[in-house]
């Protein structure tokens, strides 16, 4: 067993160790420091940084205005490009370009060859998740309590009566960041 653990989580560095006879912990962002926290063993040092984390993420999208600026999105976009996929960029550009800015899972799939609508609404998601820890946000969550990414992208919307599916509808400040970055090319 490790006398110390690091970990990244929501792009935070975590360190847990048991240093100076006691189990100690801090987080980093950026390489500052932004908290110390002690605990009773590695892991439980690590679970409170993992809540510190998300209780900060909780507190800035609690006090975040709705509806958000076309500026924070290109900022939050700009910061997690580099790490998005083809099929992702992919699910963007067909979102962008669908009549009135709404599409479903399934067509969300063939524009990036994923096999069905589970793996879209996966990958959206991780894309959602990408942006929601660049740009923390009230969102909905599910019945678990766990937040729904996807709600970063698109607006919450009824499935209608008729409809097979989901239809998601990508947030306005959205996409106008995906026209400002020229990521609709």
């Amino acid at each position: 067993m490790s006398d110390r653990t690091t970990e990244e989580y929501r792009r935070h560095t975590l360190l847990s160790a048991f240093h100076g006879g006691a189990y100690k912990g801090r987080i980093w962002k950026n390489k500052k420091l932004l908290a110390e926290i002690e605990g009773g063993s590695i892991d439980d040092v690590l679970d409170k940084l993992r809540e510190f984390v998300d209780d900060q993420f909780a507190t800035i999208a609690s006090g975040r205005q709705q509806p958000t600026n076309t500026e924070d999105y290109v900022a939050a976009f700009r910061n997690i490009l580099k790490d998005l996929t083809d099929g992702q960029l992919a699910m963007l550009r067909a979102h962008y370009h669908a009549p009135h800015h709404r599409i479903t899972a399934t067509e969300l799939a063939k524009s990036a060859d994923y096999l069905n609508h589970s793996a879209a609404n996966l990958q959206y998601g991780n894309l959602g998740k990408a942006l929601y820890e660049e740009y923390p946000l009230e969102i909905p969550r599910r019945t678990d309590g766990t937040l729904i990414y996807t709600f970063m992208l698109t607006n919450e919307r009824d499935k209608v009566a008729d409809e097979k599916e989901w239809v998601w509808e990508l947030r306005p400040e959205v996409a106008a960041a995906i026209e400002a970055l020229g990521l609709n090319n």
